[in-house]
């Protein structure tokens, strides 16, 4: 066994062993899933591969993925990605910008943006009407209010330990929501090393520190820290000027999540994601996978000179309506 992998083993079974002990301090109310709102996903292409982008690199998106996927950019790339969720009341928005540092560095910077605007507020607006004593709206006291969540990403990549590739990220977390706000502080390490050729396995350990969410109330969010495991294979079909890229993650938690994830026990838990690439004259692509939740998507893209645009479906149940992501890089 290698000394890197050995470090890894190591440092992974402290993280999710702490991470999974309970904490508990005067004054302060911890709550779980705070982070659910940064694992949305924020690229067309991987979600239309089940999110499964751990072991993935090449593009500026791996920010989010795995910051260590940004060091095989070669130029300096822009991405944006547009999507309406729960019956278009949702706007989430994702921008990326990853430019090369010389031989052996690559840095970038994103923000995502998740949002909820005109959220009717009637709690001061219901009256007791004199005479029958029922209830009716006064709609001169309906109010509105904002909700929304900001992720602003900074990230370096750097070749390390011969053939590794490590990246991190410092993330700044704003939440708001109407009067009140929060803000937070995080950090994601990741690792990528091809183990032969066209072969290649990643790892990604997000808000490893713990993240710690603090609103103005007092009261606190907890996000725990997690590992994604990935790997893919890019096969060539030279005869028909195409190739197939499958990936596949999993993805361990400590957060008792119990019977909502696939695998678990007792505080543990594990989830699975894969999906397929079709790339036909490096200009067509056509993409299918499946999540941790298991939630089928699809997805197509259109590459031509320095622009990939890229489109995503994902199946919800029929009363949220489904989702539509529309994704562009641009390689300059």
């Amino acid at each position: 066994m290698s000394v890197s992998f050995k470090f890894v083993a190591i440092v992974f079974c402290s993280i999710m062993i702490f991470g999974s002990l309970p904490i508990k301090a005067d004054g302060l109310n911890f709550r779980k899933y705070a982070g659910e709102f940064m694992e949305i996903g924020v690229d067309a292409r991987a979600q239309s591969m089940g999110g499964a982008f751990t072991a993935v690199s090449g593009d500026v998106v791996s920010t989010y993925y795995n910051p260590a996927g940004i060091y095989d950019l070669n130029n300096t790339q822009i991405s944006f990605m547009h999507t309406q969720q729960m019956i278009a009341s949702v706007n989430y928005d994702f921008l990326a910008v990853g430019k090369r540092q010389g031989e052996n560095r690559v840095i970038a910077v994103s923000l995502v943006r998740l949002g909820i605007d005109n959220i009717k507020d009637s709690r001061q607006a219901y009256r007791q009407v004199q005479q029958t004593g029922d209830w009716n709206i006064d709609w001169s006291k309906i109010k509105e209010f904002n909700a929304s969540d900001y992720i602003f990403t900074l990230s370096v990549a750097q070749k390390w330990l011969k053939d590794w590739n490590f990246g991190a990220n410092l993330k700044l977390i704003r939440r708001n929501l109407a009067d009140h706000h929060a803000n937070g502080l995080g950090f994601d390490l990741g690792a990528q090393k091809k183990i032969f050729e066209n072969a290649q396995v990643g790892l990604a350990f997000r808000n490893i520190t713990t993240t710690l969410i603090s609103w103005d109330t007092g009261e606190k969010e907890l996000v725990k820290p997690s590992l994604y495991l990935g790997a893919t294979y890019l096969l060539n079909i030279p005869s028909l000027k195409s190739s197939i890229q499958p990936v596949g993650d999993i993805i361990l938690r400590a957060e008792n999540r119990n019977k909502s994830a696939t695998v678990n026990s007792g505080a543990f838990s594990a989830d699975f994601a894969a999906g397929l690439e079709y790339t036909y004259h490096n200009v067509l692509f056509i993409r299918g996978g499946i999540d941790e939740i298991s939630r089928l998507n699809l997805g197509a893209g259109v590459q031509i000179p320095h622009i990939r645009i890229d489109y995503a479906f994902t199946s919800y149940d029929y009363e949220i309506g489904n989702s539509h992501r529309i994704g562009l890089l641009i390689d300059l």
